[in-house]
C-alpha cells in the first residue's frame, strides 16, 4: 500500500510545481487546476496567499524539506557568515 503526499512537483510546474503537485495528488489535469488557481489569484485575494502558503509549506516531490526549511537554512548559514569584523561598524 502506498501512500501519497502532497507534494510540489518536479516535473509538472510552471512556476513553483504548486498547481502540478495540486493535480498530480488530486488526478486532475494540471491545465485545469492551473486555471482556477489564475481565477483565484486574478479574482480574489485568498488565491494569492493560498499559493504562497503552499509554495512555502509543500516539499518538492522526493523531498523531505518544504520551502520554509530552505529558507531558514539560507538565513541561518547568512547570519554565520558575518563578513564585518567590527559589529558597530555599519557599513
Amino acid at each position: 500500500m502506498s501512500t501519497r503526499q502532497l507534494a510540489r512537483s518536479r516535473t509538472n510546474r510552471i512556476f513553483a510545481g504548486v498547481s502540478g503537485g495540486i493535480a498530480n495528488y488530486t488526478g486532475l489535469d494540471s491545465g485545469l487546476v492551473r486555471l482556477v488557481t489564475f481565477l483565484l489569484v486574478a479574482f480574489t485575494g485568498v488565491g494569492l496567499v493560498a499559493y504562497i502558503a503552499a509554495w512555502i509549506l509543500l516539499p518538492v516531490e522526493g523531498s523531505n524539506t518544504s520551502g520554509i526549511d530552505t529558507i531558514i537554512t539560507s538565513l541561518r548559514n547568512g547570519t554565520e557568515t558575518n563578513t564585518n569584523p567590527n559589529p558597530n561598524d555599519l557599513r
